[in-house]
């Protein structure tokens, strides 16, 4: 791009010469004669001149208005660029769960593999929020996420969904506790069941937090400190000693191959869902490779719900 574009745009910032030169490592005396030769050509004036002020004119505000279009605009098409030449070098970036990492590991891996053996996955393991901001810095193509609820301003294709359950060991006493309830996947748990019981922890207690929020108001000492771990599989591992009970998503019991350790419990007023889904940016040049992935996901063998 002509150079003379930044040295406007920089003069235009600053309000004058001498501080822009400075900024743009070139002599004053260079600057106002870019300025100048760009005025000539254009056949308008830029800039009024009041000793060594400079303001726009009328026609200069337009300018630079378009340049800084111009400049946005070639700035979206390096990027765009730069990730075809990933592409065609043979590099998709996928992010996910931790939770999500033997799935993805056994069954979407290999898939994609059959389905693009040329292309290289670069895989990233993170938390959610931390994979939505580097997809929406396009630091990543797509992303595979549990989410209740879409996100702004990216895709998100919905693969299927997974009630929130309370996980239990196998044989708890809970089971005779529990009823067949209309409208819920699994056997009922009312909250003073559930409250009477023990609980394994995410850090913070987050999962509690978000899927059964009410319950944490209600007896805010439920979630004591007595077990609390960072992932899915060793919060399971403890349930699956009666180590305590957990909420999360029935999807992650299946997938984590815990169905034989463990019991699930529907719970609440009403039933909550997540969903397995691809989020990506609505803009990637990748668009094609992307629904591959999501292909791949959705021929998985996924969890149904009630299974």
């Amino acid at each position: 791009m002509d150079k003379t574009i930044d040295y406007v745009l920089e003069v235009a910032r600053c309000g004058g010469i001498s501080k822009a030169a400075g900024n743009l490592h070139i002599t004053p005396s260079a600057l106002s004669k870019y300025i100048i030769q760009k005025e000539r050509e254009l056949g308008i004036s830029i800039f009024n001149r009041t000793g060594n002020r400079f303001t726009l004119t009328h026609p200069g505000e337009r300018y630079i208005e378009m340049l800084e279009e111009l400049k946005d605009k070639k700035l979206s098409i390096d990027t765009e660029m730069k990730r075809l030449a990933d592409l065609y070098n043979g590099r998709l970036r996928i992010g996910f769960q931790m939770s999500l990492a033997e799935y993805m590991t056994r069954r979407i891996v290999p898939e994609m593999q059959d389905q693009y053996p040329d292309i290289k996955l670069y895989l990233k393991e993170a938390g959610g929020r931390e994979l939505e901001k580097m997809l929406k810095e396009d630091l990543l193509d797509a992303v595979l996420l549990l989410v209740s609820e879409e996100p702004e301003s990216l895709c998100c294709e919905k693969i299927c969904k997974s009630p929130v359950v309370i996980a239990a060991a196998k044989g708890s006493p809970l089971r005779k506790k529990a009823l067949q309830k209309d409208g819920f996947s699994y056997p009922w748990l009312s909250d003073d069941d559930i409250l009477a019981e023990k609980a394994v922890l995410d850090e913070g207690g987050r999962s509690f937090r978000k899927y059964a929020g009410y319950l944490v108001e209600r007896s805010p000492d439920f979630l004591r400190e007595e077990i609390t771990v960072s992932n899915a599989r060793t919060a399971l591992m403890c349930v699956a000693q009666d180590l305590g009970i957990i909420v999360l998503p029935a999807f992650l019991v299946m997938s984590l191959n815990f169905s034989d350790e463990v019991e699930l419990y529907s719970f609440g007023e009403e039933e909550q869902w997540t969903y397995l889904s691809v989020l990506s940016d609505p803009h990637s040049a990748v668009k094609k490779e992307i629904q591959v992935f999501a292909q791949a996901v959705r021929e998985s063998d996924f969890f149904q719900p009630g299974s």
